[in-house]
C-alpha cells in the first residue's frame, strides 16, 4: 500500500478543477494511481472543506 503526503494529494487533487478540469480517470491514468484512491481522497477533502469537484448537496 502506498502512502502519499498530504502535498501530494492536494497537488493531484488540483488537477480535477478549473483550469486543468481534467477526469479522474485521466488523473489517475496520468499519475499511476488507482480511481478509487482519488475518489476516496477527494472525499476526505470534502469533509475538511477543501474545494473539490463533483456534485454538491
Amino acid at each position: 500500500m502506498n502512502h502519499y503526503s498530504s502535498e501530494r494529494k492536494e497537488a493531484v487533487l488540483k488537477k480535477l478543477l478549473p483550469p486543468h478540469n481534467m477526469t479522474v480517470a485521466e488523473v489517475a491514468r496520468q499519475e499511476g494511481i488507482k480511481p478509487k484512491t482519488l475518489y476516496n481522497w477527494r472525499h476526505d477533502a470534502k469533509k475538511r472543506g477543501l474545494p473539490v469537484p463533483g456534485k454538491t448537496t
